[in-house]
């Protein structure tokens, strides 16, 4: 099985893309790391051949959640853009500090002011640049709301409403 390490859906949708362009030829490396999930299991050689003719990009979505341990490309798909929706690399400048540890950086966030986020396994504070950046920044109310915390928000309507706006900000990258 594969970790889920930081990624961009984007970056999946090309590893499922470039897998679809490979299946339906001869096996290579490529392809073979994927054959032992349950997509071809209990298959015949001749089987897994007829399937791989005919084998949709809606199957490697699958293939692919498979391999990294999830049932379905949806559960995959919500756990990338859930960790990753709020990361933009061109904004790290913007990060004040970063934390390993949840409760670290809910310490220094009481302490300091900031908007908590999480991004991946991370936990970091920034500013309003930052906020800005993801186009969060005209939900002023909603923020207060959630005490500027997303990881434990103290509102979870408010919280909704930003997730659902992220969501979007997210999608049009």
């Amino acid at each position: 099985m594969k970790e889920l390490r930081p990624i961009r859906l984007k970056q999946l949708k090309v590893e499922a893309k470039l897998l679809h362009k490979c299946i339906p030829s001869a096996i290579d490396a490529p392809v073979n790391k994927y054959l032992p999930h349950s997509f071809f299991q209990n298959l015949t050689a001749s089987e897994i051949e007829e399937k791989r003719k005919h084998i949709r990009l809606k199957d490697v979505y699958h293939i692919i959640a498979l391999a990294y341990g999830y049932a379905r490309w949806e559960d995959l798909k919500q756990q990338v853009v859930k960790n990753d929706m709020l990361y933009r690399s061109n904004g790290v400048g913007f990060i004040h500090e970063w934390f390993k540890d949840y409760n670290e950086a809910n310490k220094y966030h009481i302490k300091n002011g900031g908007y908590l986020l999480q991004f991946w396994g991370d936990y970091v504070i920034c500013g309003m640049e930052y906020i800005q950046l993801l186009s969060l920044d005209q939900y002023a109310k909603e923020w207060e709301a959630i005490g500027y915390n997303w990881v434990e928000p103290t509102n979870k309507q408010a919280h909704q409403k930003l997730y659902q706006k992220a969501l979007l900000e997210y999608a049009s990258l």
